[in-house]
């Protein structure tokens, strides 16, 4: 085969782009349904997020009028994955001291060796 016959034989420039337009509309239908369900995750992610964040305020008004999460648990209501912002919830019960903790002490360099356990009372 000559050059001069290749060229002839040869797809013109608008064949090409119409195959390559053909090829990629066939990969495109394929490709809608995904699209389509990417957008509406988005949205009910958005939405999922809104009721979250009502559900963390809502949650937090119970407890504050006088709701333990005991009770709520037993109405089916479970702590929230986020709570509206403000002061992190503090443990009922469970006081502060007012006194600061006594440091440990440091270990005695001079002990050489370690206190003996005292052996048990012989058994009558």
């Amino acid at each position: 085969m000559t050059a001069s016959t290749n060229a002839g034989n040869a797809p013109d420039e608008q064949s090409v782009i119409e195959t390559a337009q053909s090829l990629l509309a066939s990969r495109l239908d394929v490709v809608r349904p995904l699209a389509e369900i990417i957008a509406e995750r988005q949205s009910l992610r958005a939405q999922l997020a809104d009721v979250e964040r009502r559900y963390g305020a809502a949650y937090a008004s119970a407890e504050a009028g006088g709701w333990t999460t005991g009770e709520l648990a037993q109405m089916g209501a479970t702590e929230p994955t986020r709570r509206p912002v403000g002061r992190p919830k503090r443990a009922r019960g469970v006081k502060a001291s007012s006194a600061p903790a006594a440091p440990a002490s440091p270990p005695n360099p001079r002990a050489a060796e370690p206190m003996p356990n005292p052996s048990p009372a012989p058994s009558a």
